[in-house]
């Protein structure tokens, strides 16, 4: 985490567009007021990356003209501006990159000259109940938004040139039929807050879910079964390596996932996009990126690996090697800072292999509130009462301290909970998720 204070401390959050827009997979920007366009959406514009943007709807004209419309003028599904009454958040998430909380705008002043005070979070420093929290901020905007049109342009250039004028009354610009209207936040107790997010994953993950089986079991058919896939692959193993594919294959432009893109183009004909992509997948003589090997060797030592009997005989060199094969794991290894595994901080590069043996002994020597080791958390998702409640099990275990172990997120158990049901649970992580909205699904992307 580092403190952003500008010229107090000499860290500017002009650091992060100057350095990272090859790493930014999209930004979400919930920042109340904002002027000059260079800050943040010209960069954007000009990386090609993925920007939606929620500034404040008010009387004093919170976004400039000029930022309105150029989001008009651009007429991109990736570059897309709301405006939400009673909003004075200023949070911006670098996606892939890290978080922004804090006092400043998107102004000059604010990100050179007044004195302001913010945390930035790196990726690997955002825990899922932070990215939860943040999402549910941008889904509340989202909810309650006025989308940028002519109309809503139109109504702000008018209220700027009387602003220049005389001073009109609030009460005739909020008589425009042009604004979604909203009275704000009520007070919300914390148990029913949390009541909230639970409810929220739960009915996305078994929607989800239900979509996964239906991919794999369409993808498992002989019509659509590539000829080097086994007929008796577990149907969740095929989706989860159908949609790996497809994702490393289609859903890259000049090097970036593009899946923000993807999913506008095909939200609306999510059937069509599906179709061609399997269609893709049985005709292809090999496996594109190592998924035979996945299915063949990686996915049944996974599966051994995951029984209630292997779970409780583990060793740490076991839970090492099973580390190495889960993608979510293995990713989070290469991202998490060397100090936080016990790695020097002198400059060495580290390979894979030495995070992952860096972070497999943290977290296998690491214990839960409840006292519990990281197999016996395993064990309590996939064998502690009914499969029907076991989504119940996995949200505890990335929420409740009493089953929580650091580095060990929301993708990690969805793709454990997979690889040791595959036919009931199909595999799931950030991955899956990109992929299922390159397609045109509106699925929550988890840290991974």
């Amino acid at each position: 985490m580092r403190l952003i204070m500008s010229g107090i401390n000499g860290h500017y959050l002009r650091f992060i567009t100057d350095n990272f827009a090859s790493q930014t997979e999209e930004v979400l920007a919930a920042v109340a007021y904002a002027t000059p366009s260079a800050i943040l959406f010209d960069w954007c514009w000009q990386n090609k990356i993925p920007l939606k943007f929620y500034g404040r709807l008010d009387d004093e004209v919170a976004v400039s003209i000029p930022i309105l419309s150029d989001f008009l003028k651009r007429q991109s599904p990736d570059f897309t501006c709301r405006l939400v009454q009673h909003h004075h958040a200023k949070v911006i998430w670098w996606r892939g990159v890290g978080l922004y909380i804090g006092s400043a705008n998107l102004t000059d002043s604010a990100w050179t000259k007044n004195i302001e005070a913010g945390c930035f979070f790196n990726e690997e420093e955002i825990t899922d109940e932070m990215a939860g929290d943040i999402l549910a901020l941008f889904s509340m905007l989202e909810a309650h938004a006025t989308p940028l049109t002519d109309e809503l342009l139109k109504e702000m250039s008018k209220r700027e040139k009387e602003l220049n004028t005389r001073k009109p009354e609030a009460k005739t610009f909020w008589d425009s039929p042009s604004f979604i209207k909203w009275h704000g936040l009520i007070q919300t107790a914390p148990k029913s807050v949390a009541d909230k997010r639970r409810e929220d994953f739960l009915k996305e993950w078994h929607s989800t879910l239900q979509n996964l089986r239906d991919i794999g079991a369409r993808v498992n058919r002989p019509e659509n079964r590539p000829a080097w896939v086994n007929a008796s692959t577990p149907i969740g193993a095929h989706a989860d390596q159908f949609l790996h594919a497809h994702y490393y294959q289609h859903a890259f432009d000049e090097g970036k996932a593009n899946y923000n893109a993807l999913f506008e183009e095909n939200k609306g004909r999510k059937e069509d996009a599906l179709m061609q992509a399997i269609a893709w997948w049985h005709q292809l003589p090999e496996a594109p990126s190592s998924e035979d090997e996945m299915l063949n060797t990686t996915a049944p030592f996974l599966q051994s690996a995951f029984s209630e009997h292997s779970l409780r005989a583990m060793s740490c060199d076991q839970f090492r090697e099973v580390c190495m094969a889960v993608h979510s794991i293995k990713d989070y290894a290469r991202r998490v800072p060397n100090k936080k595994v016990s790695l020097l901080e002198d400059g060495t590069r580290y390979t894979i292999s030495e995070k992952v043996d860096a972070l497999s002994k943290r977290i296998w020597n690491d214990r839960s509130s409840g006292n519990h080791r990281v197999n016996e958390v395993i064990i309590y998702v996939l064998y502690g009462g009914s499969n029907e409640q076991l989504p119940e099990r996995l949200w505890q275990a990335v929420t409740d301290p009493q089953w929580k172990i650091d580095g060990l997120g929301i993708s990690a158990f969805g793709e454990m909970v997979g690889w040791a049901m595959p036919d009931r649970f199909p595999p799931r992580n950030g991955r899956t998720s990109k992929a299922l909205k390159s397609l045109g699904y509106d699925v929550t992307i988890h840290v991974e």
